[in-house]
């Protein structure tokens, strides 16, 4: 593919008029409402002031933790994510629309409100459309400010002179969308359209989404920013910016502006046309539901008889499946695409029965080059939840875990001579029983899961934020237990309704709460921030 030339354009435009206008109308036609302060004032419609300073205050509570404060792609949580969180200031915006590859207010309410499938960018659908208008006008703002003081400070390195206001001038008009790139109509799909179409694909696009369409790329591909970047597998639907006919024909002539994709240019429409049939062909009947992160209801039952407490429990055959979709914080090209959820109460405690596939059972933490699977939950109470990350010090969050490697310890004390049977063992043979326990570290230490008294491969933690997550006191009353079969994990935890410990989240039922899921995935060396997500859920127990 050839990429196509993309001419900034300088002065001011109507992306500044945009700036500061007040929250009018959006693509879909339909006049946004804005609740912030300063529509009283004019006796109408919301100042443009009020709509960025609205845009600033949700960034600052949903964004900046990943984006950064001033939108640079530094924030706290910034090193956990590969891809990378948008450098704002790059102006280098992925899912564009226009033929100079410079967003509309639209294609960012579209990134917000939909996210970025395949990535830790989350939807923010749940928000109203005023909200995603002006944080996308804040977006906008951030950008412009961060193009300006890129461009000052390379003027400085050059020993030359550029006035903030020219630099602004200069960025307003980089950050200024062009004509809309025109969309063909859509082919019917008939068996020489789609022939055309993967005519086009092998001859162009086969060499890094593979002759298959399912991202099988000749060499490793990475972005401008020097990070990896990982070719689309079509036939799993996870398309970042859409699958219509006009997303694909848009990200055929935009490309995804600072990745591998480059811009395209089809001079005959109905090839263009058949070539966006063809990669609509290739997207497997009923995968884009199931992967995406829209939020969503569960409900845990009132169950008739006792709880079941294991997996092979008949009596989970009365709570219906719940399909919870998992995103990667950690791009690669297979990970936990999402796990289903039974949930099951009988008015003093609540068990979730939580199943994944997993081909390969990874239960040894006894090397340091070797990782376990788990699973973990994590709660929170209140109006809105915080970020999916740990908590905020007013928004704690409470987290169930569970490690298939502490199964393996729940049966014994273990050394590395269970790892390696060559090993002498020796290395307690000279201590007498009751100060054995001292050469055991972490039971020494008086962690918890180290307890010769422990039963449940399962821990209860708190967290109020980045650096606060600590495990709850010794009393919390949650059992988790796990197991293996066919390529899928099974994991049962149980808790106490009624909450004992201080951190630990009190439920009842009737409550709804937020809920959200993480797993681990062992084999492909998945660790602390390195896992896969859901968005929050509202978790529902029933009366």
């Amino acid at each position: 593919m050839q990429a196509r030339d993309v001419s900034w354009v300088s002065g001011l435009s109507a992306a500044v008029l945009m700036l500061l206008g007040a929250c009018e109308l959006i693509g879909n036609g339909s006049v946004v409402e804005d609740s912030s302060a300063g529509a009283a004032a004019t006796g109408g419609a919301p100042t443009a002031a009020a709509c960025v300073n609205r845009g600033q205050g949700l960034y600052q509570n949903y964004c900046a933790t990943c984006h950064g404060q001033t939108g640079r792609g530094n924030g706290p949580a910034a090193y956990l994510l590969s891809p990378a969180p948008r450098d704002f200031g790059s102006t280098r915006f992925r899912i564009v629309s226009s033929v100079n590859q410079v967003p509309t207010d639209e294609d960012l309410v579209t990134v917000l409100r939909r996210g970025m499938p395949g990535s830790a960018m989350p939807p923010w659908e749940w928000m109203p459309d005023s909200d995603l208008v002006a944080l996308a006008r804040y977006v906008r703002e951030l950008a412009i400010t961060g193009r300006a003081d890129d461009l000052q400070a390379r003027a400085i390195k050059n020993d030359e002179t550029l006035e903030r206001a020219e630099a602004l001038e200069i960025a307003t008009g980089a950050m200024t969308p062009k004509a809309q790139i025109p969309i063909p109509p859509e082919c019917e799909g008939k068996p020489v359209q789609l022939q055309a179409g993967r005519r086009f694909f092998l001859e162009n696009c086969a060499k890094c989404h593979g002759s298959d369409g399912t991202g099988s790329a000749e060499s490793p591909q990475v972005n401008e920013d020097g990070t990896p970047a990982y070719p689309r597998d079509f036939t799993r639907g996870v398309l970042k910016g859409g699958s219509s006919h006009a997303d694909i024909i848009r990200r055929i002539t935009a490309g995804l502006p600072g990745s591998p994709m480059p811009a395209t240019s089809i001079a005959d429409p109905e090839l263009a046309a058949s070539l966006a049939a063809y990669v609509r062909s290739l997207i497997r009947p009923g995968v884009q539901e199931r992967v995406a992160q829209t939020r969503r209801t569960l409900v845990a039952q009132r169950a008739v008889g006792a709880l079941p407490w294991t997996v092979q429990d008949a009596g989970w055959s009365q709570a219906p499946e719940q399909w919870v979709p998992l995103m990667p914080l950690w791009a690669r090209a297979h990970g936990v695409e999402g796990c289903t959820i039974r949930a099951l109460h009988d008015g003093t405690t609540l068990a979730l029965r939580i199943s994944w596939e997993d081909r390969t059972q990874s239960t040894e933490l006894l090397a340091q080059d070797l990782f376990t699977d788990a699973v973990a939950l994590q709660w929170s109470r209140g109006a809105q939840p915080p970020l999916f990350t740990m908590g905020e010090p007013t928004r704690p969050v409470n987290i169930w875990q569970w490690r298939a490697g502490w199964e393996l310890d729940l049966a014994a004390v273990r050394g590395v001579t269970a790892l390696h049977a060559d090993t002498p063992d020796d290395m307690y043979g000279h201590v007498d029983p009751q100060s054995e326990v001292l050469y055991l570290t972490a039971r020494a230490a008086g962690n918890p899961m180290a307890a010769a008294t422990r039963t449940s491969a399962g821990e209860m933690l708190s967290a109020t934020g980045f650096g606060t997550l600590a495990p709850i006191g010794a009393d919390a009353k949650l059992t988790a237990k796990g197991v293996w079969s066919n390529g899928f994990w099974d994991v049962v935890m149980t808790r106490p309704m009624q909450a004992c410990c201080p951190g630990e989240l009190p439920l009842a039922p009737g409550d709804s709460v937020f809920l959200g899921a993480a797993a681990w995935d062992g084999d492909q060396r998945d660790r602390n921030g390195q896992k896969s997500v859901s968005v929050w859920h509202v978790f529902r127990i029933a009366d």
